[in-house]
């Protein structure tokens, strides 16, 4: 274990510690944590929109309600590539240390991305024939199908535009100027220079056989991305990683958070879209997987160890910490249960605390694959969404019965951990008691 923690230690933790604290990395999970009210809005809407009881959406019909609840997809979730290029954009420009030029930066990103989208799209009148129509804009590429070139867009143009700045290429104004003015002519230089680049650089694309940019860009990332992520090996392999990490101190899922949103997220609002429709789900994992399953009870699937402390331990340590901790627990929030036991280095709790959330995942995954119950919708809930109601909101009552099962696997794979634990925190607070007791009786003598 002293070889592990040595290697773990001199190799794995300066990586992982670069890797949080690389701005390009941080950049994309800041992005997208900022178009979280935006992915919530179009999935709540969704949601209401789509909950198939025959009853509810007869009511729906009647009242138009289901025409007025589908407006607000159609320009979140639909359209969600819009955001990400922004958020994204926004966020490492200020990274890369030019706060000022932030909202410039992220409005030439969404201009360029929308210069980078093919012009015209097909459409198939009534008698079958389908015509082109020149002057309209698909929106193909403005929903889950785009975010991968919003996310290559909003890296490389703050990149490129922070440069020229940096270099003085700017048009500067006299001093009597207002600043809002002087800043708006300061960056007429840079988005000239960098709709040139992407002029030059669509036309290329033109003169290929993908026709554009996002074909190609989706054709080549999006297939092989897509593939990662239906591959529970990856997604496995990605939990493993993020627990070894807080085993050694490290806030495991802050680490593996841009990738997990890079390549899930777009396999989520490609579920979501489908949902919508009344369609079959495409993707079978999604990012939701991660906090529906592998993440039930917070980092670790600590729910059912909470619970054994607050309902079975008998030392005084376990029960107290338990008690105080178990609701925070039961919202997603586990911090109280990793640094109260700790789990930091905690080699009686590394087996069940590295095991618990890999079969969180395995077990639905498995049930999927038998077509017990379906993937999951690819619904963005906030952190604090409590157990079983997060999984009702993913997926209906046959997923909230499976999130019931799991806590119940939870408390049977921590219990014999648990109770040895127990076992020994009780000899410890006896000889303490016993301590305090023998001090006494020499201080009274």
């Amino acid at each position: 274990m002293n070889k592990i923690e040595e290697i773990i230690n001199n190799r794995l933790m300066p990586i992982a510690i670069k890797f949080q604290n690389n701005k390009y990395m941080s950049a994309i999970s800041d992005g997208f944590s900022m178009i979280l009210p935006i992915t919530m809005l179009g999935a709540i809407f969704t949601l209401l929109s789509s909950m198939q009881f025959e009853l509810y959406q007869n009511f729906l019909k009647v009242t138009h309600l289901a025409t007025i609840l589908s407006y607000a997809s159609k320009v979140t979730t639909d359209m969600i590539a819009l955001y990400v290029v922004c958020a994204i954009a926004y966020n490492l420009t200020i990274k890369l240390g030019f706060q000022k030029d932030a909202f410039f930066s992220a409005l030439l990103s969404l201009v360029l991305f929308f210069m980078m989208l093919p012009n015209g799209m097909e459409h198939q009148l009534e008698s079958g024939e389908k015509i082109t129509i020149l002057n309209a804009l698909s929106t193909e590429y403005l929903g889950a199908k785009g975010m991968f070139m919003g996310i290559i867009l909003g890296m490389i143009i703050p990149i490129i535009y922070c440069a020229i700045i940096k270099r003085g290429i700017v048009i500067k104004m006299p001093a009597s100027v207002p600043p809002t003015i002087a800043k708006s002519f300061a960056s007429i230089a840079p988005a000239f220079i960098l709709t040139s680049i992407f002029s030059l650089i669509r036309f290329g694309f033109e003169m290929t056989s993908y026709g554009d940019a996002n074909n190609f860009i989706y054709t080549i990332l999006g297939g092989p991305l897509q593939n990662l992520g239906n591959s529970p090996i990856s997604f496995i392999i990605l939990i493993v990683f993020a627990q070894l990490l807080w085993f050694f101190g490290i806030h495991g899922y802050m680490i593996i958070r841009p990738v997990l949103q890079t390549v899930f997220i777009p396999l989520s609002l490609m579920n979501l879209a489908a949902f919508e429709a009344g369609e079959q789900l495409p993707n079978a994992i999604t990012y939701q997987h991660y906090g529906t399953y592998a993440n039930l009870g917070g980092s670790g699937a600590l729910l059912g160890l909470a619970l054994l402390m607050s309902f079975t331990a008998k030392s005084d340590r376990y029960k107290k910490l338990g008690r105080m901790a178990l609701p925070a627990t039961f919202f997603g929030i586990n911090e109280p249960v990793i640094f109260g036991v700790p789990m930091v280095l905690n080699t009686v709790f590394f087996i069940p605390f590295l095991i618990g959330p890999i079969l969180m995942f395995v077990i639905p995954y498995l049930l999927q694959v038998f077509h017990i119950i379906e993937t999951l919708r690819g619904i963005q809930l906030p952190l604090g969404t409590p157990a079983l109601v997060y999984g009702w909101l993913e997926g209906g009552t046959p997923i909230l019965i499976v999130q019931a099962v799991l806590i119940v696997i939870q408390v049977v794979l921590w219990l014999p951990f648990f109770k040895a634990a127990d076992r020994q925190a009780i000899l410890e607070e006896a000889q303490l008691a016993k301590e305090i007791s023998n001090e006494k009786n020499e201080a009274g003598e």
